[in-house]
């Protein structure tokens, strides 16, 4: 079988993670993957992540699109269709880009504009689409202008349609997405949580000092809600809990309009200094106000590292199946927050529990099952 997927070179993103482990374990299996990479990037660093691939399994295929400002064009666009004339080069380039490569089915990740391009193209030349759900793009853009927060909505649902089958990483996930985008579900949908990385799931459990440290990972956007984690901690420091504060974001620190001095700002790292990072942490907080799962959390978690999460958040479901309620909440009352932050940070995760998270997100048993819904749409 072979795949195509949209890729990308971002260190620090859920989307970049998962793709990437997925495309190992196809890789393994002797799967061949055909990468698009459409990147909005006048300048970048050369995509590392990929050269560990023999590229007669893997076929990398880069069109630069920074010409192309994507906010710019939705702002002067009547309507869906004015942006897809925007884009109808980049679209005529990926049809070319799926002739040459000839996959068996495309896999897309996300129902942003660019798993959007992507979809338009596979659906031209009648292969079959798989949308890995990682996102949900009326939710992001909820705080838009109306005018532009109704062409992101009628792009999502135009992902959602031309795709033939559907994966959600939580059933928070697909709720909110028939509730704010589709009023019907699609019937070949499947909810399968995203796999946590060997990296994290293999290591040792963590054996805390304890240290007093909290932290948070991710872009700096609304929906994730960080502003909130500052207040926090400068809530924690009013009450006398001493303690070190860390965010970890590829977002510039002088954009981050609330940031206290007492936060240290970290830039994005790879795996092996992620690993690391969390190993020092005595808490993983995770505010945000929606999310689909919520990579972060169980990559910690899964090393024995203690979260915190928005029960908003997709990863709620899987930490209350492990046993681990005590670490999902509403973060509506900062005072319960900060009791609970206190609680938590330091405190172990029992054997038990961690067996039960490590199973469930098992990257093998992920992985097959999403190979198995790719499989079932190849035409032979």
């Amino acid at each position: 079988m072979k795949v195509a997927i949209n890729v990308s070179r971002e260190s620090l993103g859920g989307i970049t993670t998962s793709n990437l482990n997925l495309i190992k374990h196809l890789y393994q299996d002797n799967h061949e993957v055909a990468g698009i990479e459409l990147n909005a990037q006048r300048q970048m660093k050369g995509a590392s992540l990929y050269r560990q691939f023999d590229p007669s399994l893997f076929d990398h295929n880069i069109v630069n699109i920074h010409e192309l400002k994507l906010l710019d064009i939705v702002r002067k666009s009547k309507n869906i269709q004015d942006v897809a004339k925007h884009f109808s080069e980049v679209v005529a380039m990926t049809v070319n880009i799926l002739k040459q490569t000839k996959p068996d089915v495309v896999l897309v990740s996300g129902t942003f504009y660019i798993p959007w391009l992507i979809s338009i193209a596979a659906k031209k030349l009648k292969i079959p689409i798989v949308l890995w759900y990682s996102g949900v793009l009326t939710k992001e853009t909820e705080t838009y202008e109306t005018h532009s927060r109704n062409i992101f909505k009628q792009m999502e649902i135009q992902v959602i349609k031309n795709a033939d089958k559907i994966i959600y990483p939580s059933k928070i996930c697909q709720d909110i997405v028939l509730k704010n985008v589709l009023r019907t579900i699609k019937q070949d949908s499947y909810i399968i949580p995203n796999p946590v990385s060997r990296h994290f799931s293999d290591s040792p459990i963590i054996n805390f000092s304890v240290t007093r440290s909290i932290a948070s990972v991710g872009r700096y956007v609304p929906v994730k809600n960080f502003d909130l984690f500052f207040d926090l901690h400068k809530l924690l420091l009013k009450q006398k809990w001493n303690h070190e504060c860390s965010f970890v974001t590829g977002t510039d620190r002088k954009r981050i309009k609330k940031l206290p001095k007492t936060v240290a700002v970290l830039p994005p790292m790879k795996e092996s200094g992620l690993k690391e990072f969390y190993a020092s942490q005595g808490l993983i907080v995770c505010p945000s106000l929606f999310e689909t799962f919520g990579n972060v959390a169980m990559e910690a978690a899964c090393m024995g590292v203690p979260v915190l999460v928005s029960d908003t958040m997709g990863c709620a479901e899987v930490l209350k199946k492990a046993g681990l309620e005590n670490m999902v909440m509403s973060f509506n009352d900062k005072e319960e927050v900060v009791a609970r932050i206190k609680e938590l940070c330091g405190q172990a995760i029992l054997p038990k529990q961690l067996n039960n998270l490590r199973k469930v997100l098992s990257p093998d048993l992920v992985h097959t099952k999403i190979t198995s819904i790719l499989q079932s749409c190849v035409k032979y």
